[in-house]
């Protein structure tokens, strides 16, 4: 595959082709198993992409902040390509469609971090989101301390010096999403919303409940979440739908009753937009599974 701005990865299957002239220092939890131990880390790197390296993923269990240190890479973001220009984070949670690629004639160096799931809580709101989004931060944070842990795995193995390259990771990774900490409104509103999924919901009243105008809640629930606030709901419902069904015997009728659908046919419609399957065959499937 030509790494290109007329491929739309939602159609294509998962790919990472690193290209014949990119390099990669990554450090996995498989040989480095500290990184999971302490902070739910999966793996850690630091890539120099040349030739059109890409790379697509869908629905993964893990969430990803990706760094841009120098040049630029084009990244999937708002369901199009954008530029990745140094300082750049692009952050991919978990169960998200994310892709990313250099451009063939360029050479683009970026440091990342994967994380188990959403993450630890230090990264709660980082990842608590369903579609991926960037945000500005030091291009230079994680690079350091990400070839220091992959240049003491590889040579001296120092099982003490390891652990602080570790410590360093996570702390960097806090610092360079430090910008992502959550407007206290903004948190209290959805811990309301998540308690009482059945009450219905307006942008009025979750404006109102937030104490800002709905203009004002739109911009902070997209800068926070790259969703609007009724999108962030129906996503919040869904989810829980998903663990019903997967998780316990409840018929759908009680499952519409307790996320605030007024029956399954509303229910089937908005389940299956959100994971193109119905809800019969989820449960089958998670079930098979």
């Amino acid at each position: 595959m030509i790494a290109s701005r007329d491929i739309d990865p939602r159609k294509q299957d998962e790919t990472h082709f690193p290209g014949p002239d990119t390099t990669r220092r990554p450090i996995i939890s498989l040989e480095c198993p500290a990184l999971m131990e302490k902070h739910s880390i999966l793996a850690a790197g630091h890539t120099e992409a040349r030739g059109g390296n890409m790379f697509i993923r869908h629905k993964r269990p893990n969430s990803q902040a990706l760094v841009s240190c120098r040049g630029t890479g084009s990244i999937w973001v708002n369901n199009r390509w954008e530029d990745c220009r140094p300082g750049t984070v692009y952050i991919s949670p978990a169960y998200t469609t994310n892709a990313y690629f250099a451009t063939p004639s360029e050479t683009w160096i970026f440091s990342w971090v994967m994380f188990r799931g959403r993450g630890p809580q230090a990264f709660s709101h980082t990842f608590d989101s369903d579609v991926p989004y960037t945000m500005q931060t030091d291009p230079d944070l994680l690079s350091h301390a990400t070839q220091g842990l992959y240049n003491e795995v590889n040579r001296n193995g120092d099982p003490i010096l390891i652990e602080r390259w570790i410590d360093l990771i996570n702390a960097y990774a806090i610092r360079a999403l430090a910008g992502n900490d959550i407007d206290k409104r903004l948190y209290d509103l959805w811990k309301q919303v998540e308690h009482s999924l059945s009450y219905p919901w307006s942008y009025k009243t979750m404006a109102q409940r937030a104490n800002v105008s709905k203009e004002h809640l739109r911009r902070l629930c997209h800068q926070h979440y790259g969703q609007t606030p009724m999108d962030r709901l129906r996503s919040l419902r869904m989810r829980y739908v998903a663990e019903l069904l997967a998780n316990t015997d409840h018929s759908t009728e009680l499952i519409a009753e307790e996320v605030g659908y007024a029956d399954t046919i509303a229910l089937s419609r908005a389940f299956q937009r959100s994971y193109g399957i119905s809800p019969a065959k989820y449960r089958k499937k998670s079930r098979d599974f």
